[in-house]
Order: C-alpha cells, then sequence, then structure tokens
C-alpha cells in the first residue's frame, strides 16, 4: 500500500498481513484488539466533516466543456461570491452571510474575454474586472468594473474606467476607506486610474512611466496591493530586460513615486507579487533559482527587510495567496516545481523566521491547482487536483499547529485539466470548496455537468446502502460498461451514475461509514484476492484507481464475501466471509478507526449454501439478518443476535431460487421501512419481492422493466 492509499483516512493501519494457513487478517488488527472485550461504543458524528456534494451551477453549454469555475471569494464579513463561465460570457453567485443558500446568478454577456478577475477588497467590497469590446471602436475595450458592496445582494451596474487594449494585465485593489484603485499596460506603458469613493466618479488615467526600457515593451508580471493605512504598492517585471519596478503612492499622494530600497532583484523569472499585511504594511514574494524568496515592510518603516528563503522548492507561479492566521504567523503553498513535490511554508510571527516543514499535505507526484483559506480555530483548508491524465480528483487537507489532517478526496468522479477548486471561508469560518466535476460518458468521453461545492459540518449516520445521497437504498450494478448505482422504488429501477469498468471477477460490494465522514464506502475483493475498501464522497462512485484502504494480501481463501451492515449492535458497519475449506462463518467487525478488529466466529456448518445473502432486519426487532440458500434451493433465515452471531435457521421459501443468478437483499424498495429482495433471473429480468416484516416476504412482481439485465451482476 502507498503513503498515499494510507493516509486517505487519517489512520495508522499495521503492515498487511498475507493470508496464512490459519486464517486471513484484516489489516488494522492488534493483540490488544483481538482480545478486546470492551462494551461496543455507539458511533458519534462530529462538526468538521466533508458533508455531501451539491450542485452549485450547472454546465450552461452540456454540448461543451467550457462553462465551469473560475474563481470564488470572500468578502469581508463573510459573504462568498463565485464566478463560472467560458470565453462567451460569466456569471456570478452570491451566498450572503449567515446564509446556506445561494441567490440566482447574474449573468454578464461581455465578460468572456481575456482576463476576467473577481476581487475581494480591502473595504469590504467585491468586485468584477473585464474587458468588453467596444461597440465605437472594435479595435479596443473597455476596462468594466461592477461592485457587490458590503450587505448587497447583487451587483452594481458596471462602471466604465478607460479604453484598453483586448490583452494584458489589469488589477483592482481598495484601500480600506473604500477608495479603489486601478492599474494596467498598454504597449510598455502603465497606467492608473482612481475611485475616490463611492459616489465619485473614476479619475482619468494617468501614465506611470513614459518610455519603457530599450527593447523592453512587454511586462512579464505585475501585482498591486494597498496596505492598511491606505498606501498602494505596485510592482511589475519587464519581460526582456528582466528590470524589475515597484512604485507607490500615498493615500493624499498626487504621484506615484519610486519605492527605496526595494530590494527585489532584477533576475530572470523573479515574477514578484505583493501583499498587503493585516496588520499593516507589504508582504512581497518573488524567485531566486529554486527558492521562494520573501521580504517585509512593516507599518510605518521606511525599510524592507533582508529577503530569506521562505520555501527551498517554492515559486511564486502556482502559490497560494498568503493566509495569515490569528496568532500573526504567514502561511504559503504551492504547486510542485523545480522537481519537488507541492511544497507549503509557515512564517513565526513571534520570530520572524520562516520554519521548515516535514509532512507535505499530499505525497502524490503529480499536483497542480493549490489553493487556500483561513478557517475557524487557526486553520488552513487547502484544495488542489492530483493524478494523472483522465484521473485527476479534487483534493482537500486542513493544516493546524503544524501538522495536516489526511488528504480527503472530494470529487466523486475524476477528469483531466479540469479548473482549479476553489476554497473560501463563510461567515462561520468553515470552508467552503466548489470544483468542476465531469461525468463519463458510455463513449468514455468526459462531459463538464457542472460546478459542485461541498463544506464540513456534522452529518447524521448514513442510509444503509444510500450511494445517491437520497436517503433511500440503492443497488450496485457491474457490467461491461462499468459499475453503476440503481436507484428506484418498488416498480423501477432507472441507472444513476456510472464508474469505470472494473476487471471480470471483482467483488464490489456496497459498504456502511467506514472512515466516519457520514458517507458510505465501497468494499472491494480484486480478482487476485487482495481486499480493499474504497472511501467514497456521499452521492458518488470510486474507480478501481481511486484512494483506497488495503484490508489484506489475500482473501480468496474466502468463497463468499458479505456486506451485512452492523451485526454487533455498535452502529459500524460489519463484514461476513465464510472459509470455502472448513465452511465456518467469520465475522470482521468494524474498529471505529477506519479498519477491522480481528476475526471472529460467527458460525459453523454454512458450507453447504449455494448462496449467502446480506438481508437487514427481516422481522423487526433490531437486528440484521442472513439468507442463504441450500443445495435444494430452499430459502432459510438466520435471525442476528446483535452479538455477531446467528439463531438457528428458519425457512422462508421452498424449491426457491433456481432461476436466479443473483439474489440481493437489505434495500427497502417499496418504503414501507422492511427489507426486500431483488433477484436476477438467467432471462435478464429482475425482480422484487416485498419484506412482510415478519421474516419473510410477498410474492415476487417484476421492477426494472427498462433494462436488459443479462450482462449485469447486481450487489
Amino acid at each position: 500500500m502507498t503513503s498515499q492509499s494510507r493516509a486517505v483516512l487519517g489512520i495508522a493501519l499495521t503492515p498487511v498481513l498475507a493470508l496464512a494457513s490459519a486464517a486471513p487478517v484484516a489489516a488494522g488488527t492488534t493483540a490488544a484488539a483481538a482480545a478486546s472485550t470492551a462494551a461496543p461504543m455507539v458511533e458519534k458524528r462530529a462538526p468538521g466533516l466533508w458533508g455531501a456534494r451539491t450542485l452549485h451551477a450547472p454546465n450552461p453549454n452540456p454540448a461543451s466543456a467550457s462553462g465551469g469555475l473560475n474563481a470564488l471569494v470572500s468578502a469581508g464579513n463573510g459573504t462568498l461570491v463565485s464566478l463560472t463561465g467560458d470565453g462567451l460570457s460569466r456569471s456570478t453567485r452570491i451566498r450572503p452571510a449567515g446564509s446556506t443558500g445561494w441567490l440566482p446568478q447574474q449573468t454578464w454577456a461581455d465578460a468572456g474575454g481575456y482576463n476576467t478577475e473577481l476581487v475581494s477588497l480591502g473595504d469590504g467590497s467585491v468586485r468584477l474586472a473585464w474587458r468588453a469590446k467596444r461597440a465605437d471602436d472594435h479595435n479596443n475595450y473597455w476596462l468594466k468594473v461592477a461592485t457587490l458592496k458590503p450587505g448587497a445582494s447583487a451587483f452594481s451596474a458596471p462602471e466604465y474606467v478607460a479604453a484598453v487594449p483586448e490583452k494584458g494585465y489589469h488589477h483592482l485593489a481598495a484601500a480600506p476607506d473604500g477608495r479603489v484603485v486601478a492599474v494596467w499596460a498598454v504597449s510598455g506603458v502603465v497606467k492608473a486610474a482612481e475611485k475616490p469613493g463611492p459616489q465619485a466618479a473614476w479619475t482619468a488615467p494617468s501614465d506611470l512611466n513614459t518610455q519603457p526600457p530599450s527593447g523592453s515593451r512587454d511586462i512579464s508580471s505585475m501585482d498591486l496591493a494597498v496596505a492598511k493605512d491606505g498606501t498602494s504598492l505596485l510592482v511589475w517585471q519587464w519581460q526582456s530586460s528582466k528590470a524589475v519596478v515597484a512604485l507607490e503612492k500615498a493615500p493624499a499622494a498626487t504621484a506615484w513615486s519610486a519605492v527605496q530600497g526595494f530590494p527585489v532583484p532584477g533576475s530572470d523569472l523573479a515574477r514578484p507579487k505583493a501583499f498587503a499585511n493585516p496588520q499593516g504594511g507589504f508582504d512581497v514574494f518573488y524567485d531566486d533559482l529554486a527558492h521562494l524568496m520573501h521580504t517585509r515592510r512593516a507599518a510605518g518603516a521606511a525599510q524592507w527587510s533582508t529577503p530569506s528563503s521562505a520555501a527551498d522548492h517554492g515559486s511564486t507561479s502556482g502559490m497560494t495567496a498568503p493566509v495569515y492566521l490569528p496568532n500573526g504567523d504567514l502561511f504559503v503553498a504551492g504547486e510542485p516545481g523545480y522537481s519537488t513535490g507541492p511544497w507549503y511554508a509557515l512564517r513565526s510571527a513571534s520570530t520572524g523566521a520562516w520554519q521548515p516543514y516535514s509532512q507535505p499535505f499530499s505525497t502524490h507526484k503529480k499536483v497542480r491547482a493549490v489553493r487556500a483559506a483561513a478557517t475557524s480555530g487557526g486553520t488552513v483548508t487547502v484544495t488542489w487536483r492530483e493524478g494523472y491524465s483522465y484521473e485527476e480528483y479534487t483534493m482537500a487537507a486542513v493544516f493546524k499547529g503544524g501538522t495536516w489532517s489526511a488528504p480527503r478526496r472530494l470529487s466523486a468522479t475524476s477528469a483531466q485539466f479540469a479548473g482549479a477548486p476553489q476554497v473560501a471561508a463563510d461567515a462561520l469560518g468553515r470552508p467552503v470548496v466548489l470544483w468542476d466535476e465531469y461525468k463519463r460518458s458510455e463513449t468514455d468521453s468526459t462531459v463538464l455537468t457542472g460546478v459542485l461545492q461541498a463544506t464540513t459540518g456534522s452529518r447524521a449516520l448514513p442510509k444503509w446502502r444510500d450511494y445517491t445521497d437520497d436517503g433511500k437504498a440503492d443497488l450496485f450494478g457491474k457490467g461491461s460498461t462499468g459499475l453503476k448505482v440503481y436507484a428506484g422504488d418498488a416498480t423501477k429501477l432507472s441507472a444513476g451514475q456510472r464508474a469505470t469498468s472494473w476487471p471480470t471477477g471483482t467483488l464490489v460490494l456496497p459498504f456502511g461509514d467506514l472512515d466516519g465522514d457520514g458517507c458510505n464506502d465501497v468494499f472491494v475483493r480484486q480478482s487476485r484476492g487482495e481486499a480493499d475498501v474504497y472511501p467514497t464522497m456521499c452521492g458518488g462512485l470510486p474507480d478501481i484507481q481511486s484512494l483506497h484502504i488495503k484490508v489484506s494480501s489475500d482473501w480468496s481463501a474466502y468463497d463468499a464475501v458479505l456486506s451485512p451492515g452492523d451485526l454487533t449492535g455498535d452502529g459500524r458497519a460489519d463484514l461476513l466471509t465464510r472459509s470455502a475449506a472448513s465452511g465456518k462463518l467469520y465475522l470482521y467487525a468494524g474498529n471505529g478507526s477506519g479498519g477491522f478488529k480481528a476475526r471472529t466466529l460467527a458460525g459453523s456448518g454454512y458450507g453447504g449454501y449455494k448462496k449467502l445473502i446480506s438481508a437487514g432486519d427481516l422481522d423487526g426487532d433490531g437486528k440484521n439478518d442472513v439468507l442463504g440458500i441450500d443445495a435444494s434451493n430452499e430459502l432459510w433465515r438466520f435471525g442476528g443476535t446483535g452479538a455477531g452471531t446467528f439463531k438457528p435457521r428458519s425457512l422462508v421459501f421452498k424449491d426457491w431460487g433456481t432461476s436466479y443468478k443473483d439474489v440481493v437483499g437489505g434495500l427497502d424498495l417499496s418504503g414501507d421501512g422492511r427489507s426486500d429482495l431483488i433477484s436476477l433471473d438467467k432471462d435478464g429480468r429482475a425482480w422484487l419481492n416485498r419484506g412482510n416484516g415478519q421474516g419473510g416476504f410477498t410474492n415476487r412482481s417484476q421492477v426494472g422493466t427498462a433494462t436488459n439485465w443479462s450482462s449485469i451482476r447486481i450487489s
């Protein structure tokens, strides 16, 4: 098992034990666990767990892969604003502070061009800036700005700032008093304009330089920040000469002036970035070969600090915006660079030194699109995408007190080259993550479904076998086109989402919530015998390449593996296995820590049954049962005791099941609170036997008639 798959649930697993002559052993088992007789505890849910995925914005053009996520920002009062769209138009959506719902979107029909940006500014406002083609001059564009004022529920009508070229840098920043500064470049001349107050008009643009250096008319990077006292700082680098320029403007000044003693050298790819520190002054980062360098000018100071290395292999390319923690510490992270993995760095407010890190937030070799946000309790939530080719997933982890939580996969499906996942904190300090979600078509192409969201909070125990997050039990169907969820009622079964195909001989079982996040996971025995648990996001299915926990290297000695739900009464999902050699039934009880306790004997004499079937609670006593079909095709029920064992058998049906290739129990498709049976016959038909609540079933009726089940195996 890789360190990546070991870390996904944040659990400590003992080394996996291969199948020995005595018994297959579950990873996570210890001698203490095997001998434990402690009373079982009911599993509880705590705040801080990632909940269900919900649709934030659908793809406006389902025929294309465009129209996805551009940005997500948090205003000063906790209002969230998202930006979605493509090269044709953009849309903004607002989630007011204190609300969990998003207001209807505003569409900006002419904002689909180059360098559209959504910015949360120091005056508590959020502004959208974009270039829009001029109706009176098709060779030039307008720089337009729309404003979301603090407490407002919609953006203002666009304001026209200035005529600008089609492409190039533009940036906005704002002072706490509401003064807004805009800068942009035109053929090597940097221009600036200001909006002195909410009701004031934009000033006429002024030129900040009159002549670019010889041979340098292109700017390779530009950044703007406005400090707490209203001082503006503008930095840029010329593409050809590599010279770095830094200008500043005090609030009462009439002109920009050169920054004295600015220590950023004009080296190749310095790429300086400037940020306003909440305590006052500025933080500037730049690249120096394989080092991310940092320099600071405190509020009221005239001198810049001596540049120091924040991260040996970091870079401003792909660096997150700094996160300023409540104690004054400064956190930055970024994508891999210079042949290294993802990195992060932390600057101590008390010492001013950058602290080296040891534990990365991801061990994956391919990480990109890193984002970070300050969240409640002095934590930082970081999101990113990781994976290869078509197997890229949205991930999240939390940093606190120098250590990382285990990475958590948020996206249910993988996609290639999706946009960066975005994260911001709401008014309660909870992380809200948005990302592009794709679905795989029947031809294995990927289509953008839309933008999904997830946040943390408390969740109740999930409904048994619920994989569509609708509170109802679902059915798995595995065929040539992959693994699908089938949801429905007593009259129909409809195919839902699909995951990629699993190899022939793979057993894929619905399983309970192993990792305590409120989402049901999936148990898999691979074709060569390896047993794994695949954690899922609520409403999603795993692919075979998804992150997983190895349970055992070889369970091929078991000829039956069942996922019966909770058999011990502790609220945790358990596993049942049958030894092919002895016919004994073994229980692997969930240990509450992401693994299983040592196996215990659940019963003997089960070798004569052709099928063992998870059944749910058939007689209403609150304990899950198991069904068995014997060699004479009689169906028997073994009533659960709630202690991991079973009562003597009782007959359910005589001469039953001869035409069935698959039988699945434990689903309540009829909606009456009783466990039903779904059976597939050899002619490709699906049948439902409703539970009668007394340990048996009613006569069968056909369901799922729209599907030919001939090539599908259900579980």
